[in-house]
């Protein structure tokens, strides 16, 4: 079954689960014999409200079957939800039904009937999967991680039948024993290959960027079988949503990564910046002011902590934060900010997880230096080095950088080259795919992740 299929069908039954619900609220409060008018008179409303819930849902990742639901994420959903549901009763004109009983008993029986359908889909996808059968040509570091994360998880969406490893001889020390353990076919040759798939009917076959060159033109005899072929990286991009900067050649950056600053969609996205900046001005700057309270009461030394950062086309700007740690945290040089930093002042760490030290970079946003949503600007002392260390690092500055970014909402605190490897592999996915939908997703997903205190 294919992933965006059942995706589908996930949805469909979610939109029946909460028409069931109301309907069950129907009954218990005007009874049974009441429940086909009734049902008339809400069945439009809460289409609609159906509507707005389940955006949110997709927006915060409830229908990516990869991975286990995250109830912690379903109930934050349900309680914004419900507040939009509200304001939506209250705004829009002419509805005469009550929100408060009728919202209340739906939303209940939703969240009930709705984790024990969940759990019924998640118990499915853990032991069966959608089997869709794949084959890799090439052993490498990174066709090794991407079969081993293959094989770990049915949810994927593939199920791991072939690896053609070279000649065995040459490559045994290469192959992970669980691999060789495995019941996956290990193959020395093309030939071998040919011979496999005129067996078994495999759904895609995956080249490692290191063999492509060798092999590519053994490919071409594979179309009349109608296998799907995947570069690493592109396979990875579908899997991962990530972009694996060193398994990946030259070109495929060329190809995939030149993407002009002055398109319709970043002038549009300026616009927004401003449009929103402006509306919310007067409510960040009421949080401004608690801000700065809570920063003088507790420390000496400025309120406001200016640094200069890297952003669009690699030129520094100054960005502006509220002051989170001592004066002479730095006396010694920059230095990597961590979870539990012994430099943070008393407030320094509650103001950091609930984001409020980053409130004044809106004024950043209203220079136009920053963007809400983009790669988070690095400082040119690390930028240094990391360009040096890490391919392609410069493609993150292709875009604005952002109050939050696609690597805050998807990966844990980072403070290493380590980190900033794995974080830039989501920025250049990020930089790649860019789009208005992909922006409100890390909207909504920054409001989850501070409100459950993770990512950064």
């Amino acid at each position: 079954m294919n992933r965006r299929f059942l995706k589908v069908i996930i949805f469909f039954i979610d939109f029946l689960i909460l028409q069931l619900s109301l309907c069950m609220t129907l009954i218990l409060r005007y009874g049974i014999s009441e429940l086909l008018f009734q049902w008339g008179r809400h069945f439009s409303i809460f289409s609609m409200i159906s509507i707005i819930w389940f955006i949110v849902f997709y927006i915060a990742d409830l229908y990516n079957i990869t991975q286990p639901l995250n109830y912690k994420y379903f109930l934050l959903c349900m309680t914004i939800n419900i507040g939009l549901a509200i304001s939506f009763f209250y705004i829009s004109p002419g509805i005469s039904i009550s929100p408060k009983t009728n919202l209340g008993l739906v939303a209940v029986f939703f969240v009930v009937l709705f984790i024990c359908w969940r759990n019924i889909i998640e118990h499915f996808l853990d032991r069966i999967g959608i089997q869709k059968f794949l084959v890799i040509i090439g052993v490498d570091k990174y066709s090794l991680e991407i079969a081993e994360k293959i094989m770990c998880n049915h949810r994927l969406g593939y199920t791991l039948s072939g690896f053609v490893v070279g000649e065995k001889d040459s490559v045994y020390n290469k192959i992970p024993e669980w691999l060789k353990r495995s019941s996956v076919f290990l193959m020395s040759s093309m030939d071998e290959l040919s011979d496999y798939l005129e067996k078994q009917e495999i759904h895609s076959i995956v080249v490692s960027e290191t063999w492509y060159k060798d092999i590519h033109q053994h490919l071409y005899r594979f179309f009349p079988k109608g296998v799907r072929m995947y570069q690493l990286t592109t396979f990875w991009e579908l899997i991962e949503e990530t972009i694996p900067v060193n398994a990946t050649d030259d070109l495929w950056f060329l190809q995939n990564m030149s993407r002009g600053p002055y398109s319709v969609y970043h002038k549009l996205k300026r616009f927004f910046d401003l449009f929103v900046a402006l509306i919310f001005l007067p409510l960040i700057m009421f949080f401004c002011l608690l801000t700065a309270f809570l920063v003088i009461i507790t420390s000496r030394g400025p309120v406001i902590y200016k640094q200069i950062r890297v952003g669009l086309g690699n030129k520094n700007f100054t960005i502006y934060k509220f002051r989170s740690m001592r004066v002479d945290a730095e006396k010694n040089g920059a230095v990597w900010a961590s979870t539990k930093d012994p430099r943070l002042t008393v407030v320094g760490d509650f103001i950091r997880r609930f984001r409020l030290d980053e409130l004044p970079q809106i004024f950043n946003i209203i220079k136009g230096d920053m963007s809400f949503i983009g790669p988070r600007p690095e400082r040119p002392e690390f930028v240094k080095h990391l360009v040096r260390d890490i391919p392609h690092y410069n493609l993150r500055h292709l875009i604005k950088p952002g109050l939050s970014g696609w690597a805050q909402v998807k990966y844990r605190y980072g403070a290493s080259k380590e980190d900033s490897v794995v974080k830039l592999m989501y920025d250049l996915f990020y930089v790649k795919n860019v789009s208005p939908i992909l922006d409100v997703r890390i909207a909504l997903k920054t409001v989850l992740t501070i409100l459950t205190k993770s990512g950064r």
